[in-house]
């Protein structure tokens, strides 16, 4: 990690993961990408597909119900792995269970194991995040809620994948969404508009369907809208959640991380030598270079994930003028990513000797 500027960016690749023997060809779920230079940010990340005939969540919700069937009246010591949260008078009100006191963590238990290594496959692939913080099951049944709140501190990402049943979603007829603060909200004054806002108009809604992913940026006020209906945990609002974390480079295809390493390093040099004279952003950028296997030539740059932001008290406002006298404003996210997509653009990789090609997704986070 190095400082450049006012700005922390880190983009290293001494500690990284390779997907031994796992082509491009046989990937089952591609990531979302754009081109880098035609990224905007995107702060919600909402995935349907990439779960589709997962059996481990059959598994999960199979366990649930077992363990909560609503018409059984019995008592095992599973039941009783749950805490009602109930802190900040209101805050936080819900029931949960840490992932290794419901699912268990011998050797015996794959459950939760399975379930990790499919959040952490999903935060490789899209995020460039290598780990997740111990994931938490949480259920909420009628009057439960998270009121609006941040948590930045334990990644740069965070998630939710739910278990939720369909029967559930029916009961909690329209509650239970998590609800994530609109961008244009946290700078009101810039973009207000004279036009009355309702709460549609103010917050990202999104509900919990079984086996959808949601992935967002902690930094925005985020909550769980206030469950109604439900008295049965069977029937509740059912979610495991957590954070992303150990954000370090990610490959896939024929080349090994160390036979990529001297030409990442110099591609990074460069770019990290010119990000010193733009401005200031925050936030997390995830681009992937795909690497042709016939001459090592970048083929693609793309963007998986952006959630900078330009910081406003970095803001240097008019920059110059055109030849025609037209004021030229700062644009230092624009700046970042011409410099990023030069430099990766321009490196020379080795040739695989299968001729195959190789992906690598490097993330960036700027403090």
């Amino acid at each position: 990690m190095g400082m450049i500027g006012k700005r922390w960016v880190t983009a290293s690749i001494l500690v990284s993961q390779t997907v031994d023997g796992l082509k491009i060809a046989n990937r089952q779920w591609a990531p979302r990408a754009v081109p880098l230079l035609e990224s905007t940010p995107a702060h919600v990340i909402v995935d349907d597909e990439f779960t589709k005939g997962s059996q481990v969540l059959i598994d999960a919700r199979s366990l649930f119900d077992e363990t909560h069937n609503r018409d059984d009246r019995g008592a095992t010591e599973q039941n009783f792995k749950w805490e009602y949260w109930n802190a900040g008078s209101g805050q936080y009100a819900h029931l949960r269970s840490p992932g290794t006191s419901f699912f268990g963590s011998g050797e015996e238990d794959h459950l939760l194991d399975d379930l990790c290594e499919l959040i952490t496959t999903f935060g490789q692939q899209q995020l460039g995040m290598n780990s997740i913080t111990p994931p938490w099951l949480s259920c909420y049944v009628d009057g439960h809620e998270q009121r609006l709140h941040t948590d930045p501190a334990h990644g740069p990402w965070a998630f939710v994948l739910s278990l939720t049943s369909e029967q559930a979603l029916a009961a909690m007829k329209g509650s239970g969404e998590t609800q994530i603060l609109n961008p244009e909200v946290l700078s009101y004054w810039n973009k207000f508009d004279g036009y009355a806002k309702e709460e549609k108009d103010l917050f990202t809604t999104v509900e919990p369907k079984f086996g959808r992913f949601l992935a967002f940026d902690p930094r925005f006020p985020h909550g769980v809208r206030q469950v109604r209906g439900p008295r049965s945990m069977a029937e509740g609002r059912l979610v495991l959640h957590g954070w992303f974390s150990d954000p370090e480079p990610f490959f896939m295809g024929a080349l090994a991380a160390e036979e990529c390493g001297p030409a990442l390093d110099a591609a990074l040099e460069v770019a990290v030598e010119s990000l010193q004279s733009v401005g200031r952003v925050m936030g997390c950028l995830s681009v992937r270079v795909r690497v042709s296997g016939t001459n090592g030539k970048v083929v693609a740059v793309d963007a998986l994930a952006d959630s900078l932001v330009v910081d406003p008290d970095d803001f240097q406002g008019s920059i110059g003028e055109t030849e025609f006298g037209e004021t030229i404003f700062e644009d230092a996210r624009a700046d970042i990513l011409l410099i990023l997509n030069d430099a990766l653009s321009a490196a020379q990789f080795p040739v695989a000797t299968s001729g195959e090609d190789t992906e690598i997704t490097v993330p960036f986070l700027f403090e």
